[in-house]
């Protein structure tokens, strides 16, 4: 009788080992699938804002291809370093009566910069015209704050953002995305029509 009841303890101590380990198994895969929720949240957070960005960067390359006189005129350029929205843009509406091209960009700036202040957290853009290729280069900037720890002041993430951002040593580093847009080629001035040459009169040797 003594031999059976020490096997019954022997036997209980072995469950309660088992279910120990069994529940230290249950706790990692919890917090395994805690961090792979929050890694997802964090893909599909920086995956959103990379979408708006680009759909931004359309929106303003469409109004540079409306206005190309304003764009080679670098009246959309914005060649400061990154500094972060504040608040929103006042709108600079074109007059009544129509405007320029000046006005026209400086409209459609104000308008563009309102959207991007409200769509994206402390955001910015760069705008320069390439007027060697014809083209405008673009990058739309943002601070993703699932990221925002850890990243060194200045930092060029990957190379997404230009030189002047990098230089800026914003503290923490934006992401960017860049684009370029292609101005749309001018029709040269139409050359003035050649008049028609006169028929040259045929001579012909008559009898008297």
């Amino acid at each position: 009788m003594q031999l059976t009841r020490r096997s019954s303890r022997h036997q209980t101590g072995a469950s309660l080992i088992e279910v120990m380990v069994s529940a230290l198994i249950v706790a990692f895969g919890i917090l395994a699938m805690i961090a792979l929720q929050t890694n997802a949240l964090k893909f599909n957070k920086t995956s959103e804002y990379r979408s708006v960005a680009t759909l931004l960067a359309n929106d303003l390359a469409d109004r540079i291809r409306v206005n190309p006189e304003g764009a080679e005129l670098g009246q959309y350029d914005l060649n400061g370093e990154y500094e972060a929205l504040g608040e929103a843009p006042e709108p600079q509406p074109c007059p009544s009566s129509g405007c320029s091209s000046a006005q026209l960009a400086a409209q459609d700036l104000s308008e563009w910069r309102r959207a991007l202040f409200f769509s994206l957290p402390a955001s910015d853009a760069r705008v320069s015209l390439n007027a060697a290729s014809g083209t405008v280069d673009m990058w739309v900037a943002w601070l993703d704050p699932v990221d925002a720890a850890g990243v060194a002041p200045g930092a060029n993430q990957a190379g997404e953002c230009p030189d002047q951002f990098a230089a800026a040593n914003a503290n923490p580093s934006p992401r960017c995305l860049y684009f370029q847009v292609a101005l749309p080629a001018r029709s040269p001035a139409a050359a003035p029509p050649t008049p028609p040459t006169p028929p040259t009169p045929s001579g012909g040797s008559g009898a008297p």
